[in-house]
């Protein structure tokens, strides 16, 4: 699973939150952002096709 987030302040927020609650997403809302993992496949999929320019993805920093 690939963890995301989306400001408040974007102005498709409201589009992600959707796909996010459409989808059962697991999220965890934030005063300024929203973070939520998207599993691979075609929900990550459909995920990128829509929002991959508005969103950003979480860095795994125990990789680093």
């Amino acid at each position: 699973m690939r963890q995301y987030y989306v400001l408040t302040s974007n102005s498709d927020f409201l589009d992600v939150f959707t796909f996010i609650r459409n989808h059962n997403l697991e999220f965890s809302a934030h005063l300024n952002r929203t973070r939520f993992w998207v599993p691979d496949g075609p929900t990550l999929t459909e995920f990128l096709l829509r929002f991959a320019h508005t969103t950003s993805q979480v860095e795994d920093t125990d990789q680093i």
